[in-house]
């Protein structure tokens, strides 16, 4: 289930699957967040990243949780001029207080945007 409107229907994001292995979100990058030069600005794979790897955190603790990104470590690898972008997040480790994920952008037809390893502090629910 994707949230509705806010934060996701400006940026264009769905959800199209989450479960405790992963979470795969897609965005459809809106006009206003392309570069002057036609290509999808860093910030907003960024974005992305940060939004996909929470949700793959969230995906793994009870609703409750609360979760903060800590750090988030993008590595660009090509400039996309596509619009519709994939990330596939994973969670790598999950302790008491903090979570890491990693998670990769592609298009449509398969060719790799970044990758991005994220770490998040994970509080219970008192």
């Amino acid at each position: 289930m994707t949230p509705a409107g806010g934060f996701w229907e400006l940026l264009g994001l769905t959800i199209e699957a989450a479960d405790p292995e992963q979470a795969v979100l897609r965005m459809d990058v809106p006009d206003a967040l392309m570069s002057p030069f036609g290509a999808v600005l860093g910030g907003v794979v960024a974005t992305l990243f940060d939004t996909a790897l929470a949700v793959a955190v969230a995906r793994r603790v009870t609703p409750e949780h609360r979760i903060a990104t800590h750090n988030l470590n993008v590595t660009y690898v090509a400039f996309s001029r596509e619009r519709a972008l994939r990330c596939r997040a994973r969670v790598v480790s999950l302790r008491r207080s903090v979570a890491v994920a990693e998670g990769e952008i592609t298009t449509d037809d398969g060719a790799l945007i970044a990758k991005a390893l994220g770490t998040f502090g994970v509080r219970e629910p008192r």
